[in-house]
């Protein structure tokens, strides 16, 4: 009968893994010390709505107590006569004041008990100049987006239990490694694509094995991830100096390259190794887990008919993946796709052109890396999965197991006694 337990993978091939793990691990720990901020009070002018220079300007939250729009005309639809001729009144820290509602937000709708973000400028000695006691930011969505995360949280809870529970510990991990290293060390100054692929690999270390757990496993997929990661790496640099993507097209990107020593390719080939990583990481693990499984199944299988049958996966992981990626992007720059949609333009033309032209080099080099990942991390898995399975020996057939008509050995007191009643 065929043996239903995992295999393993020999002694020989663990011991090639953690000897390869070990400085990978090594290196990234050296290279979070090295590269790690000096500085993490970094802020650049303009750091968005909240932050004013107004004397005496602060942002605070209040609630919306009315709303007048008997001024307006029957009918008015325009929001930029809607925001000037509609009175709101809003309350904050117990104090009822007047605010002043931006054209799109008028337009959006702001009515009475919303609570929004606000600009104070009661204390401010603009406050007279300006005409109004606050000015809208934006709207409070602190409840909804709790309330969708907690949703999330529980989702992934009942439906993969402890193992959706360190899934989402490695979230959290990934989501500090950004925010309290990657981000602050490119503003610093240090360089930007060793502080990518520094953060990369310890994100995919911890967050790896705290999912899946420690297992030869788990250990192929994060080889796997690694070289993919190397060559999206490689292949985004290359493509961001060849097809000249260091301009800034956007405000945000206009904000970093004059008041940072960050390149506009630097910050693209990082978010193309970001981007490339959570998906890197999904087919991986899918692909390696696949292998086990049919290594399982079938333990006496070739492991060139091992690989074949497993890249039959790979092939529909690809085409489902690559289609991921590119309405990902497009839904990251709908609104983009929107007003280029709108101009007599060839289609060519637009996706060679400002910030279009990243998103497409982005889709392209993180889909070469996937499609390249996944015959690379099959293949390891086969030879490490290989590697622990032996050969079944063929052992002589029992006297039940001869084949019909053929007779069983005799034993020497059988033969002893056939020759005695032969000579009677």
């Amino acid at each position: 009968m065929t043996s239903q337990h995992e295999p393993k993978a020999s002694p020989r091939v663990r011991l090639i893994m953690i000897a390869c793990l070990i400085p990978l691990v090594l290196v990234t720990i050296v290279g979070i010390v090295l590269l790690w901020p000096g500085n993490t009070d970094t802020e650049l002018p303009g750091g968005g709505p909240t932050t004013n220079s107004a004397e005496g300007a602060s942002s605070t939250e209040a609630t919306v107590t009315g709303v007048d729009a008997t001024a307006c005309e029957a009918g008015e639809t325009d929001p930029m006569i809607r925001a000037d001729c509609t009175r709101y009144t809003v309350e904050a820290g117990g104090r009822e004041g007047s605010l002043y509602v931006t054209p799109d937000a008028v337009k959006a709708g702001v009515d009475v008990g919303d609570t929004v973000k606000v600009l104070d400028f009661t204390q401010s000695p603009d406050r007279a100049e300006l005409g109004t006691d606050y000015v809208f930011i934006d709207f409070d969505r602190d409840v909804p987006m709790l309330a969708l995360a907690i949703l999330y949280a529980v989702v992934v809870l009942l439906v993969a239990g402890l193992r959706g529970l360190r899934a989402l510990i490695g979230l959290g991990f990934a989501g500090a490694v950004l925010f309290v290293f990657m981000l602050p060390a490119m503003l610093d100054g240090r360089p930007p694509l060793l502080v990518a692929m520094v953060a990369a690999s310890a994100i995919m270390v911890i967050a790896l094995y705290l999912a899946h757990g420690i297992s030869a496993r788990t250990s192929t997929a994060l080889f796997g991830t690694v070289l993919g990661i190397v060559i999206t790496g490689i292949l985004g640099a290359w493509m961001t100096s060849w097809a000249n993507l260091g301009i800034a097209y956007s405000e945000d990107g206009y904000l970093l390259v004059d008041t940072t020593d960050l390149a506009m390719t630097d910050i693209i080939v990082c978010a193309i190794l970001i981007t490339g990583l959570g998906v890197l990481n999904d087919v991986t693990i899918t692909q390696a887990s696949a292998v086990w499984e049919l290594a399982t199944a079938a333990p006496t299988m070739k492991p060139a008919q091992l690989f074949a049958r497993e890249m039959r996966i790979g092939r529909d992981h690809i085409a489902s993946t690559v289609y991921t990626i590119t309405f990902a992007y497009v839904g990251s720059a709908l609104m983009t796709l929107i007003i280029v949609s709108a101009h007599d333009q060839p289609l060519f033309d637009t996706f060679t052109l400002g910030d279009m032209s990243v998103e497409v080099v982005s889709i392209l080099v993180c889909s070469i890396g996937l499609v390249i990942a996944i015959p690379l991390t099959t293949g390891l898995g086969v030879l490490v999965v290989r590697s622990g399975l032996r050969p079944q020996r063929q052992t002589a057939p029992t006297a039940e197991e001869d084949e019909p008509g053929t007779a069983a050995p005799l034993t020497r007191r059988e033969a002893r006694l056939l020759d005695r009643d032969r000579g009677r």
